[in-house]
């Protein structure tokens, strides 16, 4: 007799793996056509070492680390991941679809690796693979969604400071959850102590949106165990030291300051103006999540899954609960280093990526803890017209989304990289490229390809002395470059 229960099980696995490997081969594929833009060329410029060998160019990166700590910015990790990595120092356009198309899997493979540590704790010795995976899915799926990032997905710069680190920083919550693990022996959380503080000591040295957001949820989890098990972890306490260690590292930079002060016009950190854009740009993009994209959806998702979920949670709900309402703060967080950084409200594509990233786990936790309440105080679980009535509600929210599937970010990414656009603009930034390092001008005119939708252009200035001219211009060895005026 066919076991009904397991086929299900198995069509559930296929959906999702289907469905993220959809969503990643669509970024990836489009983030092989991303082209080198602006700070790619001036921070290569800056390493100063063109095809060198390895150690010579390590101390070439170190160096360059050194100086924008001094001058710049206090993100260590993030700088030498810059010039290490950098595909105008080394190899080119092959090397720069090889670290973007990296980036990609990294952020999704960091991100799988935290969800599955995370439910660990709630299936422990079943592994549940088809829940597992829908809840996942539903994360990524909730991040993808929210915009097309393309200051992460197809600006090499953007990958470094603030995609990479990030990546880290899930990589160490990771290793947090897995330290805290009881089904590991000490020695095992141990080991996986010291990925901890490595990976979070890195991610604290990438943008300060990354830095602040790592320290918060990382102490977050250790007060949440201590909860639990009423046990002060020792383990617990270096990786959060190291983590706090590392952002103080970068955020008393020497650099940050003479930054802080050219954005503000001199005018100080404008603190209390700060917290008031902090809080704007959260609640704002919060707003646009729920009610422009398909993330009311994943909500109600999350919320079923909740109830599902109820009995193995029980036991420690108050807990549970406490640590998901303190996680929304987490937003904040992420979003006031830009505020005071910034000096006013802009909040730029690659910043809202992280806090996209942190809206998206905190709200669908809470959705989780909700789910579980509701179990609680009415046995849904068990009242089968109940749990009927709700995945209808499911199905009526999911057709009269805000969002149609022609303006869903994952859509309009795969219209234009099946039609081709990306590839033609691709092949156009390389023509461009090509001209300038063959031609035999010294002073430089030539039309720039137009901007695309979608995408993080190439670009440069009609007046030949903007700081991006001169990059490209020291970098192909000219005397000027400018935009032919149209």
């Amino acid at each position: 007799m066919m076991d009904w229960k397991r086929c299900g099980r198995i069509a559930i696995v296929m959906i999702n793996c289907f469905a993220a490997v959809g969503m990643l081969y669509i970024i990836a594929g489009s983030a092989e056509y991303t082209v080198l833009i602006g700070d790619d060329f001036t921070h290569g410029v800056r390493v100063g070492a063109f095809q060198v060998p390895f150690f010579q160019y390590l101390a070439a990166s170190i160096q360059y680390m050194k100086e924008i700590y001094l001058d710049w910015q206090g993100t260590y990790f993030a700088m030498l991941i810059q010039a290490l990595l950098s595909p105008v120092n080394n190899f080119g356009m092959i090397q720069l679809k090889i670290v973007m198309v990296m980036n990609v899997l990294l952020f999704a493979g960091s991100l799988f690796g935290m969800v599955w540590a995370a439910l660990d704790f709630i299936f422990k010795e079943r592994k549940m693979p088809h829940v597992r995976l829908t809840i996942y899915t539903i994360v990524l799926f909730s991040i993808l969604d929210a915009d097309i990032f393309t200051e992460i997905f197809f600006w090499y710069s953007g990958a470094a400071a603030y995609s990479i680190p990030l990546s880290f920083l899930l990589f160490a919550i990771m290793f947090f959850l897995l330290q805290n693990n009881d089904s590991y022996s000490g020695r095992k959380k141990t080991v996986f102590a010291v990925c901890s503080s490595f990976f979070l000591f890195c991610a604290s040295g990438g943008s300060l949106t990354v830095t602040g957001t790592g320290c918060y949820v990382v102490s977050l989890l250790a007060v949440g165990f201590y909860l639990v098990s009423r046990k002060v972890s020792v383990r617990n306490i270096i990786v959060a030291v190291v983590g706090i260690s590392g952002a103080a590292i970068n955020i008393f930079a020497p650099g940050n300051f003479l930054r802080q002060a050219q954005n503000s016009e001199g005018k100080g950190f404008l603190l209390p103006e700060s917290v008031k854009w902090t809080v704007k740009n959260v609640w704002t993009e919060t707003e646009q999540l729920t009610k422009e994209s398909m993330f009311g959806v994943m909500l109600i998702a999350m919320l079923l899954i909740g109830i599902f979920m109820s009995n193995r949670l029980q036991r420690i709900l108050k807990e549970y609960g406490i640590i998901s309402i303190l996680a929304l703060a987490a937003g904040y967080v992420t979003a006031l280093p830009v505020a005071v950084g910034y000096a006013g409200p802009s909040f730029p594509n690659r910043c809202y990526f992280v806090l996209d990233v942190v809206l998206a786990v905190t709200l669908l936790n809470l959705a989780v803890f909700f789910g579980c309440c509701l179990e609680k105080w009415s046995g849904i679980r068990e009242n089968r017209s109940a749990c009927a009535v709700l995945i209808v509600i499911l199905f009526v929210v999911c057709l009269y989304s805000p969002e149609t599937s022609s303006e869903a970010p994952l859509f309009k990414m795969a219209r234009l990289m099946r039609n081709g656009t990306y590839r033609e603009y691709y092949e156009k930034c390389i023509a461009v490229y090509d001209y300038l390092e063959n031609c035999e001008e010294e002073n430089v005119i030539l039309p720039m390809p137009a901007y695309i939708e979608g995408f993080e252009c190439f670009y440069f200035d009609i007046d030949e002395t903007a700081w991006v001219n001169v990059g490209i211009a020291e970098y192909f060895g000219k005397e000027s470059v400018k935009r032919k005026e149209e």
